[in-house]
Formats: structure tokens, sequence, C-alpha cells
């Protein structure tokens, strides 16, 4: 059978797709090379047309011809060109969503992790009544370790208040009254004992 048929022929291998974006710039330079086209068609329009002879208007008629021919296969392609690009944008939003999932996916499955690390809502109302209680604590240790007992026995607070009260309305009327009570010595006080007079030097008596 192969003798009289030959080989069955192998199918071409198909290579990858091309891109979306790879097929946009293909028709980019096929565009490009239509007004290529059309720019030479009117620059020979712009010869052929005015000429008396039959031939030129001959000529000019087939430029006519190709020039419409170019501007259809323009207008086509740019309609394709358009289809190709839209579907490259939903492409690129779809990527973009599906991106957008996985992140949000992968950020709840964090946000459920650190949550549960920290506990449930009852641990949290245990950690801040321990953090109440020990703030109670903390102001009872600091309140009785700030407690004098050098005091003297009936050392009241408030009678002390009360004359130093008393104590400052004195000055207020002392100072009201020109008396100068900033060298006055209060009289709890003791009286500074005089110093002792030195002995007066006595004489060298003069050698003999």
């Amino acid at each position: 059978m192969k003798r009289l048929f030959g080989a069955p022929k192998q199918a071409p291998v198909a290579g990858p797709a091309p891109s979306l974006q790879d097929t946009s710039a293909r028709i980019d330079t096929r565009v490009t090379e239509l007004e290529k086209k059309i720019a030479k068609c009117d620059e020979d329009l712009r010869r052929y047309v005015g000429a008396k002879s039959g031939q030129q208007k001959q000529l000019a008629l087939q430029c006519l011809k190709r020039k419409r021919m170019y501007e259809q296969q323009r207008d086509q392609i740019l309609g394709t060109q358009f289809n190709v690009d839209s579907l490259a944008g939903a492409q690129e939003q779809a990527e973009i969503n599906v991106m957008t999932v996985e992140a949000m996916k992968a950020g709840h499955q964090d946000l459920k992790e650190r949550y549960t690390q920290i506990g449930g809502v009852m641990d949290i109302e245990r950690l801040m009544d321990d953090m109440a209680d020990l703030n109670d604590e903390i102001y009872d240790i600091n309140e009785a370790i700030s407690t004098s007992y050098a005091v003297p026995d009936g050392f009241d607070e408030a009678s002390f208040e009360a004359e130093f009260s008393a104590l400052e309305e004195e000055m207020k009327m002392e100072a009201l009254a020109g008396i100068n009570s900033s060298s006055a010595k209060p009289s709890y006080l003791p009286e500074a004992e005089k110093p002792a007079e030195e002995p007066a030097p006595v004489a060298e008596a003069s050698r003999t």
C-alpha cells in the first residue's frame, strides 16, 4: 500500500497561537502599508487629472479604482483591528479580575489566621478584665508605697491645709501694712548663738 499510494502526509505541527497584541501590531503594519499606497494613488491622480490624452484618462481611472480598493481594504482591516483590540482589552480585564480575586482570597485567609491567633471575643474580654484588675492593683501598690510613715501622731492633713491658708493671709496683711517679713525669723526657730569673742593676742615678751 505504501508503494502504491505513498506514505501519508503528516499534519504540520501547529505552533503557539499568536497573541492579540501581536495580531494588532501586524494589523498596524498592514494599515500603514495601505496608507502609503493610497497616498501614492493620490499623487498619481494629481499627475493624470487634467491631461488631454485618452491614455492619461484611462490611467487616472485605473489609479482611482486602486485607491478605492486600498481604502476598502483599510476600512475592513481597521474594523478587524477594532474587534481584536476589544478582545485584548477584555482579556486584560479578565487577567486583572483573576489577579484581584486571588489577592483577595490570600488576604482573606491571612486575616482569618491573624484573628485566630488573637482569639475569640471572650478571650479579648478576659484580657481586658485582667488588664483592669492589674491597673487597680498597680494603683493600690503605688498608693501604699507613697504613704509616709514618719508623720507624727495627731497630724491631720486638713488642719495643716487650714493653718497654711491662715499663714498666707497673715503674710498678705503684713505686706499691706509695710512690714517686711522676709527677714523675720519664725518664732519656732532657735536664736542664733553669737560667736565667741577671740582673746586678744598676748604680746610676745621681748628677749633680754
